[in-house]
This record gives C-alpha cells, sequence and structure tokens, in this order.
C-alpha cells in the first residue's frame, strides 16, 4: 500500500468509529423523540404532496437566511416581498419583517441530542406562537428516526397544533434531488435543503435574502453583538463549500429554467448568483 494512502484509510476508518460510537450513545434520546413523534403526529393536519403545491401562489419565492442585512430592507420592500411566497428556517422565526409561508425545521439548536434543546424549544415556538406572521405558515419539518430536531417539535406539540405540516426526508448528498418524495438534498447545510425544496414545488425565481456570509451578525442582535459559541462578529462564515455548492446548483437549475438570486448586493454569493432586481 502506498504511504500516501495509508493515513487517508487510517482516517476514515478512525471517523467511522467515532460516528458508529455517537449512534450508539445517542440512540436512545432518538427512539424516546421518534416514539414521542409516532403518538403525537395525528393530531395535526399533515398534508401531502399535492395539497403541498397547492399552496404555492407565485411564480417567485424569497428564502430567508439571519443576515443582518435584513434589517436594511425598506418597508416598501417587505410589503412588495408580501405579493410573493416566503420561506424561512433556523431562527428566522424571531423576525417581524414578513409573512411566513413556509418554514423549515431541521437543526433549531446545534445539538439536539445533549439536552439543550429543552431551554431552546419552549423559547424558539413561543415566538410563532406570538407572531401573528406565522398564523398561517405551513412547517416543513424534517422526519426519520434520527431527525431528532423535527421529532421533538411535532411529539412534544411545541408546534402550534393549529398550524399545517408537511413531512420530509433529508439526503445527505451534494447535488439537489429530483423530487419531494425522494427527499430534500443537505449539501452544506439547511439553505442547500430549502432551495431544493423551492426548485421542486415549482418557483422559477428563487431569491436568497439574509444569506450574508461576511460576517457573524444577525438581524435581532445590537450592531457589534454576536451569539456565544462565535468569536467575533468579523469572523466569516466558512464559504467555500456553500458557494462553490450554491454555483453547481445555480447550473443545473438555469437549464431546467429556474433562477437563483442574491437579495443582498454585498453577500458573498456575488457574483456566483446575480443580484435580485425589482
Amino acid at each position: 500500500m502506498p504511504r500516501a494512502v495509508a493515513p487517508v484509510i487510517r482516517d476514515a476508518v478512525r471517523w467511522r468509529a467515532r460516528k458508529a460510537k455517537l449512534a450508539v450513545r445517542h440512540f436512545p434520546i432518538r427512539l424516546r423523540a421518534w416514539r414521542a413523534f409516532r403518538r403525537n403526529v395525528s393530531a395535526y393536519r399533515v398534508l401531502d404532496e399535492a395539497h403541498l403545491r397547492a399552496t404555492r401562489k407565485s411564480d417567485t419565492v424569497f428564502i430567508f437566511g439571519s443576515g443582518a442585512s435584513l434589517n436594511a430592507i425598506s418597508p416598501e420592500d417587505w410589503q412588495a416581498i408580501e405579493g410573493y411566497d416566503t420561506i424561512g428556517f433556523n431562527w428566522f422565526v424571531r423576525q417581524s419583517f414578513v409573512r411566513c409561508d413556509y418554514h423549515l425545521i431541521r437543526e433549531i439548536v446545534d445539538k439536539d441530542l445533549d439536552g439543550s434543546w429543552r431551554a431552546a424549544f419552549p423559547e424558539y415556538f413561543r415566538l410563532v406562537r406570538d407572531q401573528p406572521k406565522y398564523a398561517e405558515t405551513i412547517f416543513l419539518v424534517q422526519t426519520g428516526f434520527r431527525a431528532t430536531s423535527g421529532n421533538l417539535a411535532i411529539g412534544h406539540r411545541f408546534i402550534p397544533l393549529a398550524n399545517r405540516i408537511f413531512l420530509w426526508r433529508t439526503l445527505d448528498r451534494a447535488l439537489p434531488s429530483g423530487s419531494i418524495a425522494e427527499g430534500l438534498s443537505h449539501g452544506h447545510g439547511t439553505l442547500n435543503e430549502c432551495i431544493n425544496f423551492a426548485a421542486l414545488m415549482g418557483w422559477r425565481h428563487i431569491v436568497l435574502a439574509g444569506v450574508d456570509l461576511y460576517d457573524r451578525s444577525y438581524f435581532w442582535l445590537r450592531p457589534g453583538e454576536t451569539l456565544p459559541r462565535d468569536t467575533t462578529v468579523a469572523t466569516p462564515h466558512r464559504t467555500a463549500g456553500i458557494i462553490q455548492g450554491i454555483g453547481a446548483w445555480r447550473d443545473i437549475f438555469n437549464r431546467e429554467g429556474i433562477n437563483l438570486y442574491a437579495y443582498n448586493p454585498l453577500s458573498l454569493l456575488v457574483p456566483t448568483l446575480p443580484v435580485w432586481r425589482w
């Protein structure tokens, strides 16, 4: 065996061993969440794909990250955005800018297997219940045995029972999937699943807003403030893989007549993506 190959194989074996060890350790937590999901999912109005598709109202959708650039969008532009469809994910629930038509739930906390969800989930869904802009939101909830956040959200009835839900499965692949039934590709993060969903739903123009990538500032924090997990506001996101991956998706979608845009002209997604123009 060539000497250069041996370390690669050794690292791969160690990675798989660590992954197997974690899977064993987390099995009881995942099992409890899955059982809770099975007990309580019937309390919700679960949409099938046909009914979900019927909820699309336009050919354009805005997908919202949590970057501080959202604070620079004018009231007039927010009003214009409400004329189209909207998708939120992660902590976009802190917003009061715009009606949220769909909200994707995959990762609410960084580690939902260590008990931190017990503090985060009540606050997360209190924001949903207290915000009228989520009154009609359809929650797109990751499902499956390993979908701990989604299983906890439904299993403990954190998602308001008045809201409709749609269940989807994640795919650990780089390129977008070809059908919602197959699943949504995670790519480099939850943003990819939102984009994959938007393309499969039939929107022809997909606008990414609040996906800045150049720092760690968020729309609900004061200038210069950052989250405890981040070193400084100026620390950029790990962008290389995200930008290259979205560039590859852009090319695939362009051939299908689907266009991706960045709303913030300063986003690091530009010039990989064109800037949205009204």
